[in-house]
């Protein structure tokens, strides 16, 4: 129950941020939707809110919503073996401006949903944390989507 609770404020924060940002109303309406699957839900709560003993049940459920939810950058990496397109297993495709959008809003909406406020994009440590490894997994055109993003919200990159 706690967990399901704390989806639905996330879910209100990242409408919220994404309203701020232009994303796609359809894509913030939906947003996270999978959360409320059985593939996800009762995994969610254990790992959060539960005995979080079950890793490789939770490492499923994420799996599962990382494949299943297009704002989230690891959808946009193939895993498939097949190269009929161009780009070759783990080499990132781009991501279009509408999930880029969304993803922008799911990270300022989890910091509201999980810290209690949304962040300064001048001191946001979450950010400033997770970009490397996050910007070497993809595509360059996505890298500066996320950066004309923020900047409409008033980030300044360090160069």
């Amino acid at each position: 129950m706690n967990y399901l609770i704390l989806t639905i404020k996330h879910k209100w924060f990242v409408l919220l941020a994404g309203i701020k940002i232009r994303a796609n109303i359809w894509d913030l309406v939906t947003h996270d939707l999978s959360k409320f699957s059985p593939s996800e839900l009762l995994h969610y709560q254990r790992q959060f809110f539960g005995k979080a003993d079950q890793p490789l049940q939770f490492s499923y459920a994420w799996n599962h919503h990382q494949k299943c939810n297009k704002h989230h950058w690891e959808y946009w990496i193939p895993t498939s073996g097949y190269n009929r397109g161009g780009y070759k297993d783990m080499q990132p495709l781009p991501m279009p401006e509408r999930y880029v959008r969304e993803m922008v809003a799911d990270w300022l909406g989890a910091g509201r949903a999980y810290e209690g406020k949304f962040p300064l994009l001048d001191k946001w440590a979450w950010f400033e944390s997770n970009k490397s490894k996050i910007f070497s997994r993809c595509h360059p055109d996505t890298i500066r989507l996320v950066y004309k993003v923020l900047k409409g919200l008033g980030y300044k990159e360090d160069k």
